[in-house]
């Protein structure tokens, strides 16, 4: 990557004239926006002096830019991977992003283990497994994974947890777990983990899975007719009807959902439709001429964005994630990069992929169902986002009134402590705006000191007020010295306790002669303490403004829990660490920044610990063989849980 610490104006002079991709940064480093380009030179300037900087959502962007990043490819499909790649890892919020930045479902197969695995996962890799989606509707994915247990038989469980303290059984065939766990008993699950089906068998199942999941049911199902009459002539009647049920059970399925086309071509439609910031993508998925599915997405997009750019970012991050590539991507307008996304997807699939809008009249009236859905789906959302942002709006002026405050808390910062008797002590704080969470403003403590003399045991105790005063101090004392990432001051400032905490964050606000509407809620009996009141205020079980206030609060709670932790495992991790001969500090500091945990660590194999910066083979297998002794499990399992 071209990194220099000269002016923004003598970098836009001195970029290569070379395929690559460039990186938009602010003034504080952050990653406003992702591109790629066949000549960085050319491409990067445009923002500035082309007809893009009097774009409406760009010109909002430029006038944040600071500094610009590059990295030179060899070609422009290399910098398109590494587009992709690098927008899925940073997340830049000028880069079109699904709604509210989540991160969709996918089923992922682990076709790349002997015993493979269905998996309901947000981070598709390329690590040789299987990947079907993304799936919008979480609560309808569990319930189709219920159905697959039933029909195919593919495990769910993973073998490295509480209940399986002995490790996985696939790699020790010794190692068998003593007795099948419930999913077997109710026929969800084949038994593997008992050797209650071969190896050979329960692949073949799980094949079959994903042929099914590629919408090829009627090979599945021909595959499986050949087998009941094969286990018939053998007289083997028991199996048979076993199979005769997984036939008629997925017939039942493809005919709830399949509907049969004049093509027979695998192909993923797309439509697009937006109204006020908000847009959103219909997917008809179409397998060997069946419809055999439709997945719609929300999206926020900037003024001026066109539906080929949208369209274009979409297709990008949805096959990059290593979903199943079909044979045509229909799309309703020409797209800019349509011929190297072509190039692109033809190498991922292993065949011709044509990249292209309708033609034909059959592939136009796809795209006009598609496009009716988008419509559809639309106008539901925008209904559902009018009535939430009702409710919110009711909320907080239903708690201005309860707290009698002088404006309407448009942000409220909510502040809470975490720790584990004293150790790893740590503080969050959480922000919401006009009702909603603002994950970026979030922020996280590490608390210096907590502690105080127990009067009565004369040793030393955690503190929590003294934990909540350092917080709060270090927060408004770098809004005095003008830090911009504390400069807003809250409209209410909420403390998860009673009393004491409530005292402590006044008595904070006084020493900074800061004017801020002060609230604490104590979690026993939800009751609500502010200054001047002796009583605290009790409000209704019902009442939006005391959900809005335990939303708030238990978030608070949640991202301090969270960090916590994350610190008390690495703190154990780094324990554990020690103990291995060879690993230094340079080494450990890599490993933790690669795994950031044991369960990810024990996962790797030597060759992958052997990648890691700093490592090399021989101390890459001394560490897996020490990782996998039983003892470090249990001592790990021991810390974390706190002292």
């Amino acid at each position: 990557m071209v990194k220099s610490n000269l002016p923004l104006t003598e970098k836009l002079a001195a970029l290569p004239e070379e395929p690559g991709v460039y990186l938009f940064k602010d003034r504080r480093g952050r990653i406003l926006y992702i591109g790629k380009a066949i000549n960085l030179r050319n491409r990067v300037r445009s923002y500035f002096h082309g007809e893009d900087a009097t774009r409406p959502w760009l010109s909002e962007m430029v006038a944040k830019i600071s500094d610009v990043e590059v990295l030179t490819t060899r070609s422009e499909k290399e910098a398109l991977i590494l587009e992709c790649n690098l927008i899925k890892l940073h997340r830049p919020p000028f880069n079109i992003r699904f709604k509210d930045d989540k991160a969709y479902p996918f089923l992922k197969v682990t076709v790349n283990e002997p015993f493979p695995a269905l998996v309901i996962t947000r981070q598709p890799k390329d690590d040789g497994a299987r990947y079907f989606g993304p799936y919008p509707d979480g609560k309808a994915l569990r319930e189709t994974v219920e159905l697959f247990k039933r029909i195919f038989g593919v495990r769910t469980l993973t073998f490295i947890n509480e209940r399986r303290k002995s490790g996985c059984p696939w790699k020790d065939t010794n190692k068998l777990l003593p007795r099948a766990c419930l999913e077997y008993h109710l026929h969800r699950c084949l038994g593997p983990c008992v050797a209650a089906v071969s190896q050979e068998d329960y692949r073949d199942a799980a094949l079959k899975l994903c042929k099914f999941l590629e919408g090829k049911t009627k090979e599945v199902i021909r595959q499986l007719e050949k087998a009941m009459w094969q286990a018939a002539e053998r007289e083997d009647f028991e199996k048979a009807a076993k199979i005769r049920d997984q036939i008629r059970a997925i017939q039942s399925v493809t005919e709830r959902q399949a509907v049969q086309l004049p093509i027979r071509e695998d192909i993923d439609a797309y439509a697009f439709v937006s109204e006020m910031g908000l847009g959103c993508i219909q997917m008809l998925i179409v397998r060997g001429g069946m419809l055999i599915g439709n997945q719609n997405f929300v999206l926020r997009i900037n003024e001026g964005q066109s539906a080929s750019e949208v369209l274009g970012a979409f297709v990008k991050q949805r096959y990059s994630s290593g979903v199943q590539v079909p044979k045509i991507v229909l799309l309703p307008v020409e797209l800019e990069d349509a011929k190297l996304i072509s190039e692109w997807l033809s190498e991922k699939r292993g065949e011709t992929v044509s990249v292209r809008t309708a033609k034909s009249k059959v592939l136009k009236d796809l795209i006009e169902i598609a496009e009716r859905n988008a419509k559809q789906a639309l106008r539901e959302e925008m209904f559902r986002e009018e009535q939430e942002k009702i409710s919110r709006e009711y909320a907080l002026k239903s708690l201005q009134s309860h707290l009698n405050l002088p404006n309407l808390p448009k942000r409220i910062e909510c502040y809470d402590i975490s720790t584990t008797m004293g150790f790893e002590t740590v503080g969050s704080m959480v922000v919401f705006i006009d009702g909603k969470p603002a994950k970026g403003e979030y922020r996280k403590f590490k608390i210096k000191g907590s502690w105080v003399i127990d009067e009565a045991t004369g040793k030393p105790r955690p503190d929590d007020y003294a934990a909540m005063n350092e917080v709060l101090t270090r927060r408004f004392k770098n809004h005095l010295e003008g830090d911009p990432k504390f400069s807003d001051l809250p409209d209410l400032l909420l403390v998860d306790g009673g009393k004491g905490q409530l005292s402590v964050a006044l008595k904070v606000l006084a020493e900074f002669d800061l004017e801020v509407p002060v609230a604490a809620l104590a979690k026993e009996h939800e009751l609500l303490y502010v200054p001047k009141l002796e009583a605290p205020i009790a409000l209704p079980f019902n009442s939006p403004a005391l959900h809005l206030l335990q939303r708030i609060r238990d978030e608070a709670h949640r991202f301090a829990v969270k960090f916590h932790r994350k610190r008390r495992t690495q703190k154990a991790l780094r324990t554990i660490l020690d103990e291995v001969p060879g690993i230094g500090s340079a080494r450990k500091k890599a490993l933790l920044q690669h795994f950031g945990s044991l369960e990810a660590m024990m996962k790797a194999s030597v060759e992958e610990l052997a990648k890691v910066p700093q490592m090399n083979r021989k101390v890459a297998k001394s560490l897996w063989q020490f990782l996998h002794q039983a003892s470090v499990k249990r001592k790990f399992d021991f810390e974390t849980r706190g002292q």
